[in-house]
């Protein structure tokens, strides 16, 4: 029996990014891609903000199934079938605890819903940040529209 070996990530030891410039990529992240309905502005937003081969990794509450999105064409097409699917949604930011930055490491918090209930769904993202950009990210739901915690 031959195992599979799955691509990886590689981190920095001693990470030197810059915390102000974290900040800003992960308000663009949240305003910019995810909040942004057109694929083809979406696609040009990702550029400056995502290496080429950016990692997602999505919960498996839904599938079953935790779900790797590898590069910015997949996670650009990826977002574009949940904006279709859920089409009156919007993203927005969650002031409780909105960004966190620790050394190449950001944490941004956002909510999730229509315009009568905005914060049906609320999550984060954990960033890894390379060389100013977003090497990998992973979400988290913190309330889901059940009330169940994942």
């Amino acid at each position: 029996m031959t195992s599979q070996r799955q691509p990886s990530i590689s981190i920095s030891a001693s990470p030197s990014e810059d915390p102000e410039k974290m900040r800003k990529v992960m308000k663009r992240h949240i305003e910019n891609v995810f909040g942004e309905s057109d694929d083809i502005a979406r696609s040009k937003a990702m550029e400056p903000l995502y290496h080429e081969d950016v990692t997602w990794f999505q919960p498996g509450e839904y599938s079953g199934e935790h779900a790797i999105i590898r590069g910015r064409d997949n996670v650009n097409a990826t977002i574009q079938k949940e904006q279709n699917q859920f089409p009156e949604f919007y993203i927005t930011h969650d002031n409780e605890g909105y960004i966190a930055v620790t050394q190449n490491l950001g944490i941004v918090h956002w909510k999730l819903g229509p315009h009568e209930q905005p914060d049906m769904i609320k999550a984060c993202h954990y960033l890894l940040f390379e060389d100013g950009k977003v090497k990998a990210f992973w979400t988290a739901h913190l309330k889901m529209p059940d009330g169940s915690m994942p």
